[in-house]
């Protein structure tokens, strides 16, 4: 049982074994979220709490908005690191260098 519950939920949920893993990355996530988003108004129009549904929508937007800020900061924190150890192998040195060691 333990077996079928998570093969269920690897061919929807995780993209290594769901249909989308044939697109790349940016089409897969954009599906994945229209497809949450049709469900989460599915459930909440089937349990009849269509007089909170648009807390429910909000609430939802600010949760997955705030996720999305924190996965595009991460981001741009990873490729300007990757960007800087890139110019200092190639013996590029940052512009402002702090020695300690004179200023002490």
């Amino acid at each position: 049982m333990k077996k079928l519950i998570i093969r269920s939920w690897d061919a929807v949920m995780d993209n290594r074994h769901n249909p989308l893993r044939h697109l790349d990355p940016a089409s897969q996530h954009f599906i994945m979220q229209v497809l949450g988003w049709m469900w989460s108004m599915v459930f909440s129009l089937s349990f009849l709490s269509i007089f909170y549904f648009s807390m429910v929508w909000m609430a939802h937007l600010l949760l997955l908005g705030g996720v999305a800020l924190t996965v595009a900061t991460f981001r741009q924190a990873e490729n300007q690191s990757l960007e800087r150890n890139s110019r200092l192998r190639a013996g590029t040195a940052p512009a402002c260098v702090w020695m300690l060691d004179k200023e002490a």
